[in-house]
């Protein structure tokens, strides 16, 4: 009797021994993903770091979406880039126990294509772009609670060689508010991880795959030494196509008052279904289907995370000749912190409302 209880237990050991042999030499079994791994997962292969043959062949200027509105500046802007124009980019990250800079991206003021109210964006000589932070206060209304959640979890959202380059740069500053400026640009850039994983998670299919990092911006200057400027940037695959508002025909206008037809005239947002091709009734459902799942996402968040998604024309495209939606900006407002405007109380209604003029205007 003594025996078979020993025999069993030598046999429960020796099964125990297996499972734990297996277990350890079998990682991605017991490893749990975390933020960062989730929010990389296949972006080797939808944006390579070394381009392919496959885009070595860029798309030609008048297929990519280009809002020449948003390209203009102003003349003392436009000075500033004549005097110092942009050279390239790094990503910075820390190795080496020491600052170190990889995936050299050439970018020239040529390739600036569109700014927004947080980005310049610039083509890249192969089919991606890089968008490049703009300079910020910590006071801008982006600024709210989803940066307090980077502010309070940084080591879930910058990478453990991003942290130690924080630490390292701020152990060479030399006063207090250089430090702080370090610590508020490393957390914008989790913040933008953060904004984009919101929308990813709900509609994956619409919004582009884009990799996160700090970049290492140069300018060139008349007297030979470069400035340089560390801020957040991003890396999306560029797609031929146009954006929403390029789609539309203002051919109605909503009358208002005669002052202020004059000075802010507003149109009625119709689809011009010819404008780069003949769209067919099939590929204008799909396309409203899409618009309605925005329209969703756009609710959900400000209904149960009070959150307003800052959709606008200028942030959709409408890739051609397949003729699908895609997202390509992802900022996140706090409700209390995106004014209204006089027609809508709820701030989000006035991007819903636009969204659903356009479907409208199908005639589905």
């Amino acid at each position: 009797m003594a025996d078979s209880e020993n025999q069993g237990g030598n046999d429960w050991n020796t099964w125990k021994e297996r499972f734990v042999d297996f277990w350890s030499n079998n990682l991605s079994l017991n490893k749990i993903p975390n933020f960062l791994d989730l929010l990389e997962k296949g972006l080797e292969k939808e944006l390579p770091l070394e381009p392919g043959e496959e885009e070595s062949n860029p798309i030609p200027l008048g297929q990519i979406p280009i809002d020449a509105k948003l390209r203009d500046s102003g003349w003392m802007r436009k000075s500033y880039e004549k005097i110092f124009p942009t050279s390239h980019i790094f990503r910075i990250t820390f190795r080496y126990g020491r600052e170190f800079l990889d995936n050299f991206m050439p970018i020239s003021n040529g390739d600036y294509i569109g700014r927004g109210s947080y980005k310049f964006v610039y083509k890249l000589p192969w089919n991606q772009v890089v968008k490049v932070g703009k300079s910020k206060f910590p006071s801008d209304p982006i600024f709210g609670s989803l940066y307090k959640e980077v502010s309070r979890n940084m080591e879930k959202y910058l990478k453990p060689e991003e942290l130690n380059l924080k630490t390292y740069l701020q152990s060479k500053a030399n006063t207090r508010s250089t430090k702080d400026d370090l610590e508020f640009r490393f957390r914008r850039l989790g913040l933008e991880r953060l904004q984009y994983w919101k929308l990813k998670t709900l509609i994956p299919d619409l919004v582009l795959p884009t990799r996160f990092y700090m970049g290492w911006k140069v300018r060139t200057t008349p007297w030979g030494v470069p400035l340089v400027a560390l801020t957040p940037c991003d890396n999306q695959k560029l797609l031929p196509g146009k954006h929403m508002k390029e789609f539309m025909n203002l051919r109605e206008k909503i009358p208002q008052n005669p002052i202020a037809d004059t000075l802010f005239p507003k149109w009625k947002l119709n689809f011009d279904t010819h404008q780069f091709g003949v769209i067919g009734r099939a590929h204008l459902k799909r396309i409203a289907f899409d618009f309605h799942r925005i329209i969703e996402v756009t609710k959900y968040l400000a209904n149960e995370e009070k959150l307003i998604f800052d959709v606008h024309s200028e942030n959709i495209i409408i890739t051609y000749p397949d003729f699908t939606l895609r997202l390509f900006d992802f900022h996140l407002f706090d409700e209390h912190l995106y004014e209204p405007s006089q027609e809508n109380p709820s701030p989000e209604l006035d991007h819903i409302h636009m969204i659903e003029e356009f479907i409208r205007s199908f005639e589905l």
